[in-house]
């Protein structure tokens, strides 16, 4: 059996040949290779449709019109049912997560006194920091998760009493 020897290719400034030129680079052609372990993996993406409504989805979410919210790893070899309710919980368990952060990040702010002024400092400047992120040229997820944290720094400063 033959072995079909893969040609190469130098990289000459900015122009790509299988020649060699004087100080021309090898450049690998060799095509990517996947790790997965013996079951295979996939990804479970979850979609935010136009309207609002999300929805799990094999394919990525611009092939069906939405936004990305989440994407989760599963095991490759289940069924779909079963890669979705892996990735459902994956997603309950994670926002569970965020949930308890945001709620010790208020319990660590409920003992300042109004008047504060290295607090209110602080959180000024991340709300300047998110509105400087936002004008920013972002995709949608990006700018709704910008205006999330905004939020939550607003949140912290009425908290605050700033």
């Amino acid at each position: 059996m033959a072995q079909a020897q893969a040609q190469q290719v130098y990289r000459c400034g900015n122009q790509y040949s299988t020649e060699s030129c004087g100080k021309g680079k090898v450049v690998d052609v060799s095509p990517p290779v996947r790790n997965l372990d013996s079951a295979g993996s996939a990804q479970v993406f979850l979609c935010v449709s136009n309207s609002g409504g999300r929805f799990w989805s094999p394919d990525h979410c611009r092939e069906r019109g939405a936004l990305v919210e989440r994407i989760e790893a599963v095991p490759g070899g289940l069924s779909w049912e079963q890669q979705v309710q892996i990735a459902d919980q994956q997603t309950r368990q994670g926002y569970a997560v965020q949930r308890q952060a945001m709620e010790q990040r208020g319990a660590a702010t409920a003992g300042v006194t109004a008047g504060d002024s290295s607090r209110c400092a602080h959180w000024n400047q991340q709300v300047e920091y998110y509105d400087r992120l936002a004008r920013q040229p972002q995709s949608g997820a990006s700018q709704s998760w910008i205006a999330e944290r905004r939020k939550e720094a607003r949140d912290q400063q009425f908290r605050a009493r700033c």
